[in-house]
């Protein structure tokens, strides 16, 4: 079999409910008795920038409205209506969550089901900022060896209803829990992969990777809620189903691993920054590609550089959604979709870091979505 090509065919997502504002995120999640939340959420909307969020409760009595599989269906759908690809003609859909409605079957399966497909392949990962990554990775090596030919990539969170009050054991809140509460969103996103031998059809996908490096320890994790340590009173009462994240050692750690990845990327694909239309990645949230002062005097000029280049071509809508972890990129292409910005031929690199196993991953994309509506045939 001649070797397929990978066509970027369609992008969409979905929030939840009107955008929250700071000062109304105790309304939905419920204010925590003897705790002062207020001067941490202006922590997350001064230094991360999180203006807004959505969630998926109802306003004052955080009564959940749709599940996590709701989400990412209508994500799906948005993205397969502008593939021009119907849900029963997909082959693989590959799903990342960190938040699934059930411990049972997968999210993906729950996907298929309601895009009324009678039994393609279902994959269900754990990549969290870097499952869009795997994602691409795992189709497009699929797609170009004739495994499968049309393929759905979804990302969803719901962190929401974790962050309620009442799933707190408010003895053991610390910094972290109420940051977090802050900056996490609700939110789904899609992607759809198609593929085609017809050797005139130009490549999509320019280059994909993504793996995990060193031996650190994680510094985004929770330790109740698996078979090791499973969720009861005893573990619900010393707090170890909270998640704990050491924000400043992201920031530290992260931003120059990031860079790391994107330089890598672009040196290992051939292409130059300034071939590149747009930046997309995970982790903009913390202002990755910014230098502060004090960083001018400790990064040689060089570095300083690049990652001003970088800036100039990054596009997040990170302040309006807030974080949502697996679906982050997903959301960010939609909006330049949506602000017309995706034509064919933009060019696109995707890179993202995650402090749970400091895994990685990056993608340099060309976009293939169909002009005024028209397909091209691979679909």
């Amino acid at each position: 079999m001649s070797h397929w090509k990978v066509a970027v065919r369609g992008i969409g997502a979905y929030l939840p409910g009107e955008p929250i504002a700071t000062e109304d995120i105790d309304a939905y999640l419920g204010p925590i008795p003897g705790v002062d939340a207020s001067r941490y959420y202006d922590i997350i909307e001064r230094y991360a920038g999180v203006r807004h969020r959505h969630y998926a409760l109802e306003r004052g009595t955080g009564r959940l409205l749709e599940d996590s599989a709701d989400l990412a269906t209508k994500a799906a759908k948005t993205a397969l209506e502008r593939a021009q690809v119907r849900g029963e003609d997909l082959d693989l859909i590959v799903t990342t969550t960190t938040t699934p409605p059930y411990l049972r079957g997968g999210l993906a399966k729950e996907a298929r089901l309601a895009l009324g497909n009678a039994g393609c392949a279902t994959y269900d990962l754990w990549g969290a900022c870097t499952g869009i990554q795997q994602a691409i990775t795992l189709a497009t090596g699929a797609i170009r060896a004739g495994m499968f030919r049309r393929a759905l990539l979804i990302g969803v969170e719901l962190a929401s209803t974790a962050g309620r009050a009442e799933n707190y054991a408010n003895e053991k809140i610390e910094r972290p829990d109420l940051l977090l509460r802050a900056a996490l969103g609700d939110g789904a996103g899609a992607l759809v992969l198609t593929g085609s031998d017809d050797p005139a059809v130009e490549d999509g996908v320019l280059y994909t990777r993504s793996g995990t490096e060193g031996g650190d320890s994680s510094i985004f994790h929770r330790e109740a809620g698996g078979s090791t340590v499973p969720l009861n009173r005893e573990t619900f009462a010393e707090g170890l189903h909270h998640w704990r994240h050491d924000f400043a050692e992201m920031v530290r750690r992260g931003r120059p691993y990031c860079m790391e990845i994107i330089r890598r990327t672009l040196e290992t694909a051939g292409v130059d920054l300034e071939e590149v239309d747009y930046v997309v990645p995970a982790a903009a949230n913390f202002n990755y590609f910014k230098e502060k002062e004090e960083g001018r005097r400790t990064l040689p000029p060089e570095k300083i550089a690049f990652a001003e280049r970088v800036q100039a071509k990054t596009f997040t809508n990170f302040s309006e959604v807030g974080n949502i972890p697996s679906a982050a990129v997903y959301v960010a292409l939609n909006g330049l979709h949506e602000a017309q910005k995706l034509r064919p031929g933009t060019l696109l690199i995707l890179p993202s870091v995650e402090g749970a196993t400091w895994g990685w991953g990056a993608s340099l994309l060309q976009w293939h979505g169909p002009s005024n509506g028209k397909s091209d045939g691979m679909n």
